[in-house]
């Protein structure tokens, strides 16, 4: 997938197709299917498929206060779209100028640029200053510059629209088999492994450090899961909260890995949620905090165990 910005030179390959446009947080089932959809209108056409998407996201620009916490950041969402099997996307840096074009000089913007014969838009779509463009304008923006326009259906699983915001309600509500179905795959929290206060090495279950920032989280609690870096991956138990046993203010996720010690400082680290093991909660000392932990990793080993083996059936 050929990834431009709006500075990059235009690339031929991806003019004369098919586009989309929108946020794809997660680039949930509803999203894939939007994206399937796209493809099939670009290869009908003979041309390139082709995403318009956006960072940050609009609403951290517009209202900041209101701005939703990400399911995943730019780099993963870049990855899930282009495992979809798309051919390119434009990545728009979205900030006050961008949003105060109306939806022709929006359109037009990308038209120029690509040429595109075609545009399929979610059923909710919405485009241009103040959201005011929708599919009528867009078509009849279409009939003068000369493409079509076509609009997916919403996408519903167990009786409900499947969105990002549904996704975000399920994860903050520990629902990880919900959002995992609406996802298409496991949530899961990635970056860099960052320095923590070495708490965890000391009392013999040494840890690697996410930053949760800007991102959505499952309440605070103890979790079965499994742990992705680049070359290998490990079961594990995941802690996420404020260590009130410590007295703690900042939220932590901190990922023990089952029968490995791998140096994962500085990189890049995905933990996979598989179920919560038990809430948060204060002890009275080290020693009871230790004995805890030791009876979370036992019951976080059979979780992992049982989830496995329903994946293989």
């Amino acid at each position: 997938m050929k990834i431009v910005r709006r500075a990059s030179p235009i690339l031929e390959e991806l003019r004369g197709g098919a586009i989309t446009i929108g946020n794809f947080d997660g680039v949930h089932m509803g999203h894939r299917q939007i994206l399937a959809e796209l493809i099939g209108h670009a290869r009908a056409i003979n041309g390139p498929a082709l995403v318009v998407t956006f960072d940050p996201h609009p609403r951290k620009v517009l209202f900041p206060a209101e701005a939703p916490r990400r399911l995943c950041h730019l780099h993963e969402r870049l990855a899930r779209i282009a495992a979809c099997g798309v051919d390119g996307l434009f990545l728009l840096h979205f900030n006050h100028q961008l949003a105060s074009l109306d939806p022709e000089q929006f359109v037009s913007m990308l038209h120029q640029r690509f040429a595109f014969r075609h545009i399929h838009i979610g059923y909710d779509f919405a485009f241009g200053k103040e959201r005011s463009g929708h599919a009528d304008q867009l078509r009849a923006i279409g009939d003068t510059m000369g493409f079509t326009v076509s609009e997916a259906n919403a996408f519903e699983m167990r009786g409900a629209i499947v969105s990002s915001s549904r996704i975000r309600s399920a994860v903050e509500a520990a629902d990880l088999d919900l959002a995992a179905e609406l996802l298409g795959q496991r949530f899961s929290i990635s970056g860099h492994v960052g320095r923590g206060d070495q708490r965890g090495r000391k009392l013999g279950f040494p840890t690697a450090n996410l930053d949760l920032r800007d991102l959505v989280h499952p309440p605070a609690g103890i979790y079965a899961v499994r742990a992705h870096g680049r070359e290998a991956s490990w079961d594990g138990v995941a802690y996420l909260g404020f260590r009130p046993t410590f007295a703690g203010r900042t939220l932590v996720l901190e990922t023990h890995m089952f029968d490995a010690s791998p140096e994962l400082y500085k990189t890049r680290l995905r933990v996979e949620f598989v179920r919560r093991v038990r809430e948060d909660r204060a002890y009275k000392n080290g020693e009871a905090l230790t004995r805890q932990i030791e009876k979370d990793c036992r019951d976080a080993r059979e979780i992992l165990r049982r989830a496995a083996s329903e994946e293989q059936r």
